[in-house]
């Protein structure tokens, strides 16, 4: 007899919580799980070739996060159908290992997701806009009211788009009627398919034209550090900088330079290069940067769709069928390729079970 399906869940400092409501419901299901290594941050878990044999050796599935590295080692577990990451971020996995091994990745932009970040990036776009700092500061340092107020309205403004996804098109859609116009960047991008408020440009006149520059792209090997120091050079002196996406798109020594020099407004990020934000970052001692743990847009109703998201692209997974949040849809035939030629083996060791107990 076949035991039962297994299900390697790794360990996150941030998302330990919901991977453990996960690991309850799928052993619920009958599922062996099994658990990686506590995650230490800053370090990512990077897993040893013995404990790549001992935890994926024989995993029919690996629920990951952002922080375990799945290296092609681990893709190459000979029962393993699918990778399924709760939240949106998937980029500890090499996408093109996967496709080349049949491995489906499955990961987690619920609405509830992409909506509260599109919600907390119009709030930073206002925060900055309206100097929410400065005016706190007026009451709780009880100081004299400016002569001229910081404070600049949003209608008006110019706000840039590096990427133009889910979020991307959440900010677009709460800021229809209040008067901004939009600069996108993101090669996926049909103008023709655009509002007409909202026009695609290259990245240089995106940097140059917008007032807000706000970051939306995932992070690959092509968009690390594709904010750099030329880029920022470009930006007016009056504008600002968001990143509520990663923060290795941004080049951050570049950034604090120009953040330094006042060669730019201001910047709030909820990413960085190294998370969480060492105590000695440069960024700790500027006065012109909001700076938020990575959690920003965490709502309680993104928390509360995680482990109903990821159980639902498992369950679809598990019976053979496509999930409902499919982040390599190109992998499609040959993944089901693979979960036959997995379901077939599985017969024939059954089968010489039966063989040997006779």
């Amino acid at each position: 007899m076949r035991n039962s399906s297994v299900a390697l869940i790794t360990r996150d400092f941030i998302l330990d919580p919901w991977l453990d409501q996960i690991a309850d419901r799928l052993s619920e299901r009958g599922y062996e799980i099994m658990r990686g290594p506590h995650q230490r941050p800053p370090a990512k878990t990077i897993f040893e070739p013995d404990q790549i044999s001992e935890l994926f050796g024989r995993a029919d599935l690996v629920v990951a996060t952002t922080r375990s590295i799945i290296s092609r080692d681990v893709l190459s577990s000979p029962r393993l159908r699918a990778v399924v990451f709760p939240t949106i971020g998937t980029e500890s996995v090499d996408l093109s290992i996967a496709d080349e091994l049949g491995i489906m990745v499955a990961h987690g932009p619920t609405p509830e997701n992409f909506n509260s970040m599109s919600e907390a990036t119009v709030l930073l776009m206002l925060m900055l806009s309206y100097d929410m700092h400065g005016t706190e500061a007026v009451l709780r340092e009880n100081m004299p009211r400016p002569a001229r107020v910081k404070a600049t309205m949003l209608m008006g403004k110019t706000i840039g788009l590096l990427g133009l996804g889910r979020i991307g098109r959440g900010v677009v859609d709460r800021l229809q009627n209040w008067g901004v116009d939009f600069l996108v960047h993101d090669p996926h991008v049909d103008q023709a398919a655009l509002p007409g408020n909202v026009r695609a440009v290259d990245l240089e006149t995106l940097m140059s034209e917008s007032d807000i520059v706000s970051i939306h792209a995932i992070l690959t090997p092509e968009t690390r550090h594709i904010v750099n120091a030329g880029l920022l050079a470009r930006m007016k002196p009056t504008a600002w900088l968001i990143n509520t996406a990663r923060g290795g798109i941004v080049d951050e020594d570049a950034l604090i330079d120009v953040l330094q020099r006042g060669r730019i407004a201001g910047a709030a990020l909820d990413t960085f290069e190294q998370e969480p934000l060492p105590p000695d970052s440069r960024l700790r001692e500027l006065d012109n940067v909001i700076l938020t743990p990575h959690m920003i847009g965490h709502t309680q109703q993104i928390f509360d769709a995680i482990p109903d998201a990821a159980m639902d692209n498992i369950d679809r997974i598990m019976r053979g069928e496509p999930p409902l949040y499919m982040r390599n849809p190109q992998v499609l035939d040959r993944w089901l390729g693979r979960v036959r030629a997995i379901g077939e083996m599985a017969v024939r060791y059954a089968a010489g079970d039966a063989g040997a107990a006779s």
